[in-house]
């Protein structure tokens, strides 16, 4: 079974776990650590080793400034260090130029945040047919 690792901001949680869902429903395991690291007393050793096992990274974006108060700067670096594919996954209300400068030259996918399905089809297609 395919697996990815799902971050996000706080923000963005209900919607990575709707996108979560739908990839589950294409046969790809989501690791999302706001729900999977629970209680674990070393949550960056548990993030490294999740994303270490995963097949790709995939950054939930609800909105560009969402990401200044999260893990998710942290956890795209050690996907970065391990070097897994990334895609980031970018509400279709906002465009690639909004993103941080850090962010730039990462591959987007535009999704409508009421269609969580298109953001899981875009994961399928874009990060692991590729993997």
């Amino acid at each position: 079974m395919a697996s990815v690792f799902l971050s996000h901001s706080a923000r963005d949680a209900k919607l990575a776990a709707a996108i979560g869902r739908e990839l589950s429903k294409l046969g790809v395991e989501a690791f999302d650590a706001s729900e999977d690291c629970g209680q674990a007393r070393y949550v960056r050793q548990v993030i490294k080793a999740a994303i270490r096992e995963a097949d790709g990274f995939v950054l939930v974006i609800g909105a560009p400034d969402t990401l200044s108060a999260s893990w998710a700067t942290y956890e795209l670096g050690m996907a970065e260090a391990l070097g897994k594919p990334i895609l980031a996954l970018l509400s279709h209300n906002h465009v690639a130029a909004e993103l941080p400068v850090d962010l730039t030259g990462l591959p987007v996918a535009p999704f409508d945040p009421a269609h969580a399905e298109q953001a899981a089809h875009a994961v399928v297609d874009r990060l692991l047919a590729a993997a």
